[in-house]
């Protein structure tokens, strides 16, 4: 069965989180991430404050070693999905 964008993505968030060890909460940003959602819109979705949005893009990022938004979404657009994901 084919996959749609959405949901590669969405898989590929799922096996990035458990290799990088992210919270439940850092893989919900994650996957905003790497659609491209911004911080604002991010705060909004989930309720919770600028900081604290903020403070969980900086622990994805440290994680991931990853320094722009840009570059985790490249990481996960490229990211390799093994039999047990798809």
């Amino acid at each position: 069965v084919a996959l749609s964008a959405d949901e590669l993505t969405t898989r590929r968030c799922d096996a990035v989180a458990r290799l990088y060890q992210l919270s439940p909460r850092e893989s919900d940003i994650l996957r905003f991430l790497a659609r491209g959602r911004n911080a604002s819109w991010i705060q909004e979705e989930l309720t919770i404050s600028p900081h604290t949005v903020k403070s969980h893009i900086y622990n994805i990022y440290r994680k991931l070693d990853i320094h722009s938004q840009q570059k985790l979404m490249d990481f996960v657009e490229s990211f390799p999905l093994d039999e047990a994901d798809l």
